[in-house]
């Protein structure tokens, strides 16, 4: 099993259009995200107008889930969808999409070689859960609050990348009230 543990104060912000973006993992580590030659890439960042138009992704999936705040996506000839915090939604990076709210989000973009899931566990302190995963990459992003996995202790903004997992089953344990989001990829 290959961990690989990011602080937080590791990742930077960069600025676009209606606000900021904070990288936090992308596949192969050497792809440029302007060149959009990566297999997968996980971010967060932050809608600070009103409304905004997304920028076309084609040829990705994208999976957003909203961590703080609440947006409509509006699919254009599709439909639409409301997300509060941790409601998500799954749409093709080709559709021109709109969206109104001001929030902070979580996004999962892959290509045509990866699919992926996402999903946020709230927990409270001294909490444990054991949670399937399925002999995938998988990612744990620190919304909120403290946690400990595989003997590695997590805060707000950590990310833990287990690259290679031969495990069935991760153990959480809370040790501070908070809500993670757990990402698994699969390369295809």
């Amino acid at each position: 099993m290959k961990i690989n543990y990011q602080p937080a104060h590791l990742f930077s912000s960069n600025a676009w259009a209606n606000g900021t973006t904070t990288e936090l993992v992308k596949y192969p580590i050497e792809s440029d995200f302007l060149k959009r030659d990566f297999i997968f890439r996980i971010s967060t960042a932050t809608v600070e107008a009103e409304q905004s138009t997304f920028s076309d992704f084609s040829g990705l999936t994208r999976i957003l889930m909203v961590l703080e705040g609440s947006m409509t996506l509006i699919h254009e000839g599709r439909y639409q969808k409301h997300l509060n915090p941790y409601d998500q939604d799954t749409f093709d990076g080709s559709w021109a999409t709109k969206s109104i709210g001001k929030v902070r989000d979580f996004n999962l973009m892959c290509n045509a070689q990866a699919v992926g899931s996402i999903r946020a566990f709230s927990m409270e302190k001294s909490q444990q859960e054991s949670v399937s995963v399925a002999h995938k990459r998988i990612i744990l992003f620190i919304h909120t609050g403290r946690f400990r996995c595989f003997d590695q202790t997590l805060n707000a903004g950590d990310v833990l990348d287990i690259e290679s997992s031969d495990c069935k089953e991760i153990k959480l344990e809370c040790l501070l009230n908070g809500t993670l989001i757990l990402s698994e990829i699969e390369l295809v």
